[in-house]
């Protein structure tokens, strides 16, 4: 009996835990996300996410959300959300673009979808789509930060130009 309290006390200790941990922002000015990256030297990771998407929820909940509140990442990542749908949002050029005009700029077509960019908009590694293998899903995420903070710092994006540049 008093096994079974223990258990239930730290399940509930551990999902209001995982409740009180403070959302993944959503990004409202890339300039601001730009430099904040430019200061850091690290990528910007932009998780492209839909309402009520459970695999988005998973992510953010399982992955994201720890990585962030954890303090381990902030010298390496610097972690934002865009929801598809939502309304329009500052591009690094200081114009107003849309969602959707962003996720086809960076073939976003699932959520989620991670994207890994530079203080310039330029994609510096694969992009992560779906939410495949939890069990190794982790490694595969910070294989992607670690290959994108090396590219940051050698200035070797991916993706040379964004379209429109």
């Amino acid at each position: 009996m008093r096994g079974n309290f223990l258990a239930l006390s730290f399940a509930a200790f551990m999902a209001t835990s995982s409740a009180m941990a403070a959302d993944i922002p959503a990004i409202k000015d890339f300039r601001q996300e730009a430099k904040l990256s430019q200061e850091k030297r690290v990528p910007i990771l932009v998780m492209f996410s839909a309402e009520n998407c459970v695999y988005c929820m998973h992510l953010e909940e399982d992955f994201l959300k720890p990585m962030q509140n954890g303090g381990f990442y902030d010298n390496k990542v610097i972690i934002r959300r865009l929801k598809m749908g939502s309304d329009d949002v500052i591009d690094f050029d200081g114009s107003r673009i849309t969602i959707d005009a962003l996720a086809q700029r960076y073939s976003v077509s699932v959520t989620p979808t991670l994207v890994f960019l530079d203080s310039r908009g330029h994609q510096l590694t694969q992009k992560m789509v779906g939410l495949t293998t939890p069990e190794l899903y982790g490694g595969y995420l910070d294989q992607a930060i670690d290959t994108s903070l090396d590219r940051l710092r050698r200035n070797k994006p991916l993706v040379a130009k964004i379209p429109g540049e």
